[in-house]
């Protein structure tokens, strides 16, 4: 650190599905008992001419997609992996991961950083730490340890009444580690008899659980996995339900139904097996570096389809498996309308694979007739309403639609004035147009302004019409709504759905303003930074 640099010290965060945000507000809570002051903010808020009149900074960051930086970093990571991004020799640095190591770019995202970081000249205050799905161990364990480092290099003691590290505790008594057991009070399906896809609605009461939510969060939701799936698992080890498996104090059956991960195979499972595999193209793209490949042959694979290939015994087995995750799903309600229930959006996902058919974790287990199901609240603050009379643009195709009902129903409550368009999306008009009675009372109200509708399969001449293709058809009223001020929000798949509408967003600016591609990449960054363009993508 240079010698005419006074200590000041920076907490930037990236999330996908706000653990890192709440890992990051943990670790302000925690700085702020032992002295050390600090807000988190997200790293697109951050530049470099920042960081360079700062002395100290941390990063607590999630990984996207194929190893990206999540979306709230993207322009941070383009000022600072850019070839003249200026030395940061006078900062000291540390970075949190948090990631997904069934993923072969595991926290990738903190790890670029971390070395982008290093070599612009900046000095690491403690190791980078990569933390898998279980994050909360080794999190608290980095907090306490940089912490305690920041301590003495401000000279600041803890309060009495604390120590470094002691993180802050949860805001609800219920969350991912201890989640409200909640009755699911209303369960139809959305999608019609001739659909390809089983799209539901629910409603899941809160009851006196003391959860309270607003419109833009997600809610986790904690499956029990399917009999069938536990039972093809058994029968391909050879052993009963009731089989104890060494170190444990629970059953086999129980386990792999209430408390381990089987609908999608752990890296240890899948590194177990390559070493074994007996066949060998499989055992090939197991141990391949090639992403591509090996997402590909995953895709809708389970543990069974990895067991087939190799001789696994069941303590072996059972050590690769991770804990059961909870699945996030978008919000489909506003507490103004429905205080005391949350509403959520969900496809089914069923198919058959391999003579074999096959659910998705937790919409199988919801869409099976649960009437208990076990949930937390994930927030998302990145994804809020702005205010009441600011325009809105809202793409949300499919089950995308869910945090948009909540928004319409939140300004029709509220009574906002600002115009909102929304772009949606279906296979079918007949039979995937959800929520159509609501959108239309919507229209009615004045709450909707402007709707704009694709169905992918209704055109008799067989091409595809998308609501990025609807973007493109409006571009210039559509660039007229972002010079007045408009938000734009875009909720969906990530892969594909969410990819296209941001090369249409710069396709839009490029034709509306006549700019060059430079010129829209600019503008629509512009529009990330002053957190205008906002998404909820999964």
């Amino acid at each position: 650190m240079a010698d005419d640099l006074a200590f000041e010290l920076v907490l930037g965060f990236a999330t996908e599905t706000g653990n890192a945000a709440m890992v990051a507000k943990k670790f302000a809570q925690a700085a702020k008992d032992a002295g050390v002051d600090v807000e988190p903010q997200y790293l697109n808020d951050l530049t470099l001419d920042h960081l360079n009149r700062v002395s100290h900074f941390l990063v607590i960051t999630a990984t996207y997609g194929d190893g990206e930086v999540p979306y709230d970093a993207e322009v941070f990571w383009e000022s600072l992996s850019s070839a003249d991004a200026p030395r940061l020799d006078h900062l000291t640095f540390a970075v949190l991961g948090l990631g997904d190591s069934f993923y072969p770019y595991f926290c990738n995202a903190g790890k670029i950083i971390d070395a982008r970081l290093e070599e612009l000249g900046a000095q690491r205050l403690a190791d980078r730490v990569d933390c898998d799905l279980e994050f909360e161990e080794p999190a608290d364990a980095w907090t306490a340890q940089v912490i305690e480092l920041l301590s003495k290099a401000t000279a600041a003691a803890p309060t009495p009444h604390s120590a470094p590290g002691v993180v802050a505790q949860h805001d609800s008594r219920w969350h991912r580690k201890n989640p409200f057991p909640a009755r699911v009070m209303v369960a139809r399906e959305l999608t019609g008899p001739q659909s390809d896809r089983s799209v539901h609605h629910y409603e899941i009461d809160l009851e006196d659980s003391g959860i309270t939510y607003q419109a833009g969060d997600s809610l986790g939701v904690h499956p029990v996995n399917h009999p069938a799936l536990v039972d093809a698992i058994l029968h391909r080890l050879g052993v009963s339900a009731d089989h104890l498996p060494a170190g444990r104090e629970v059953p086999l059956g129980a386990l792999l139904t209430e408390h381990l991960e089987i609908r999608t195979p752990s890296g240890a499972l899948q590194t177990l097996v390559a070493s074994r595999a007996r066949d060998v193209r499989a055992r090939a793209i197991l141990g391949s570096r090639d992403s591509a490949a090996l997402a590909d042959w995953l895709y809708g694979r389970d543990v069974v389809d990895l067991l087939e290939l190799a001789d696994v015994s069941v303590d072996e087995f059972v050590e690769t498996l991770r804990p059961l995750q909870h699945r996030d799903y978008s919000i489909a309600s506003s507490p103004l309308v429905a205080p005391g229930r949350i509403h959520l959006t969900v496809a089914a996902v069923h198919y058959e694979l391999q003579g074999r058919l096959r659910d998705g974790a937790a919409s199988g287990f919801l869409a099976g007739g649960a009437d208990t199901v076990r949930i937390h609240l994930a927030p998302n603050d990145g994804f809020r309403l702005p205010a009441p009379d600011a325009p809105i643009v809202m793409v949300g195709p499919g089950t995308g639609i869910a945090p948009f009902r909540a928004f319409l129903q939140e300004r029709e409550a509220t009574g906002a004035t600002g115009r909102s368009w929304l772009f949606f999306g279906g296979r079918r008009r007949a039979t995937d147009y959800l929520y159509e009675d609501e959108l239309g009372g919507f229209l009615d109200a004045g709450v909707l302004t402007r709707l704009d509708t694709a169905f992918s399969r209704d055109r008799a001449d067989g091409t595809k019409d998308y609501v990025q293709h609807h973007m493109l058809a409006h571009a210039s009223e559509l660039y007229s709504w972002l010079q007045d001020g408009a938000h734009i929000y875009v909720c969906g798949d990530a892969d594909r759905m969410a990819r296209d509408v941001h090369r249409a967003l710069h396709e839009v600016v490029t034709v509306a303003a006549g700019v060059d591609d430079a010129g829209a990449h600019a503008y629509v960054n512009d529009l990330i930074t002053q957190r205008r363009y906002l998404r909820d993508v999964y």
